[in-house]
């Protein structure tokens, strides 16, 4: 893997003291430089920026965005949410040749909201990964997304983080891709999210690559809308599959492109032993986005309540779960405060908000305002029937329905800037809860 990085100070001559201001006005270029790869590469850019006076919580302040260029080609766009300070984004370039390459930032004042009218550069690092090396080929095969069109303007349901999982199926190479979106304009209510999956970024796998022993692409598939597996048609950059996010719960289409054009750069996980959210935790700003996109669509309320609003994602606490359910089961959880007889429940005493599937995931629980890790007195998981049996056959199958708790890995609230942090101990011992039954979960604050 070779690197090169530029400094702002150096670029077409401008004179840059620690940010980059708009460059020449009538072109609006903020950054321009060469850079050489030895062999055909994947290139990756780190791009630190800023967005003065930017906010991503007060609507027409929330971002400068700039659009990328690689050889005079329209590369992609990016919105700098990172806010006013310099933050450090992660994009993909795409494939390159052998040779010289110029690279090319400018400010998209079309697409920056309407109260900013600049943005900053302080670094950028472009990275080439060879053909030669390991992670080529996962990188390589990384999906473009074209924006949702009814996004275009507003800030909302941005993809801000893709990762990917490797698997291997006999002789068979499977990447899958995986983003988070800053947020969800449909599908699940907002209460519902924070109940069933605890957070409100959406996670969308988006597609899944099947190679050969060679690298031959045998099979590769994307999930349509809704939620439907389909084989993917469409057009290519590179290896690179094109894909337009196409509905409100961020599904995806192969047969459109939009005006605006993301390319992330994909991290490799592994969560064969971990939650999805466990990458929000490793990357833990994606929160402050998360919460601050609330607030701007006016999704926040005072009051406890149901819906597409909820309380402040501060008042929340934090479960990471490890349980299988079996024959129909669904788990939730409650908590007791310290001199409050009351019970807070995960799922809100809505059925369908309790949790069916098995493996590791997260819920939450809304607390009262202000509530400290030390006022959690108890902790206890329930295990209930997910359906309504009502003939002999259903009710004989609802009796085996059980939930095995192997473990709650960690529990946790948001502090004041929105990051994890206000950590509860606690102690569990695998455990299985017939239905009907509710156990307590020993923590280390009686």
């Amino acid at each position: 893997m070779r690197s090169q990085s530029f400094r702002p100070g150096l670029i077409l001559g401008l004179i840059f003291a620690g940010l980059l201001a708009v460059g020449r006005a009538e072109a609006e270029v903020l950054a321009e430089q060469k850079f050489r790869a030895g062999a055909r590469s994947e290139a990756l850019l780190e791009l630190t920026a800023s967005s003065p006076g930017a906010s991503w919580i007060e609507p027409g302040r929330e971002a400068a965005a700039v659009r990328i260029f690689v050889d005079g080609q329209w590369q992609q766009d990016l919105l700098l949410y990172g806010g006013a300070e310099p933050f450090t984004y992660r994009l993909s370039l795409g494939q390159v040749t052998a040779g010289d390459h110029v690279l090319r930032i400018d400010l998209n004042r079309e697409q920056t909201a309407r109260g900013l009218m600049r943005a900053a550069v302080d670094k950028a690092v472009v990275r080439l990964i060879a053909e030669s090396e390991p992670e080529f080929t996962a990188l390589a095969h990384a999906p473009v997304l074209f924006a949702r069109e009814d996004t275009i303007g507003r800030f909302s349901d941005v993809p801000l983080l893709m990762y990917y999982e490797t698997e291997r199926q006999g002789e068979t190479t499977i990447y899958r891709y995986t983003v988070i979106f800053s947020n969800e304009d449909g599908g699940t209510q907002t209460s519902g999210l924070m109940a069933r999956w605890g957070r409100t970024t959406d996670i969308e796998w988006v597609s899944e690559v099947h190679l050969d022993q060679r690298g031959n692409v045998v099979r590769e598939i994307y999930q349509g809308v809704n939620h439907e597996t389909k084989d993917f048609r469409g057009q290519r950059v590179g290896a690179h599959p094109e894909l337009l996010i196409a509905s409100v719960n961020n599904n995806f289409s192969d047969e459109r492109r939009s005006g605006l054009r993301f390319a992330l750069a994909p991290l490799p996980v592994d969560l064969t032993s971990a939650s999805r959210e466990v990458v929000m935790d490793r990357h833990p700003w994606i929160y402050r986005v998360m919460a601050e996109e609330m607030i701007r669509e006016n999704k926040i309320t005072p009051t406890r309540t149901l819906g597409e609003s909820i309380i402040d994602l501060r008042h929340y606490l934090y479960l990471d779960i490890n349980s299988t359910q079996r024959n129909g089961a669904v788990i939730s959880f409650a908590v007791k405060l310290k001199g409050d007889p009351k019970w807070y429940t995960s799922n809100l005493g809505i059925n369908s908000y309790k949790v069916e599937r098995s493996g590791y995931f997260r819920t939450t629980i809304p607390l009262p305002a202000g509530t400290a890790p030390e006022r959690i007195e108890r902790v206890a998981a329930r295990c209930d029937v997910g359906t309504n049996p009502r003939t002999r056959d259903e009710v004989i199958k609802a009796t085996t329905a059980a939930c095995d708790l192997h473990a709650i890995n960690r529990v946790f609230f948001l502090n004041r800037q929105f990051q994890p942090g206000g950590a509860v101990p606690v102690r569990t011992n695998p455990r299985r809860l017939s239905f009907g039954e509710v156990e307590e979960i020993e923590t280390g604050r009686r």
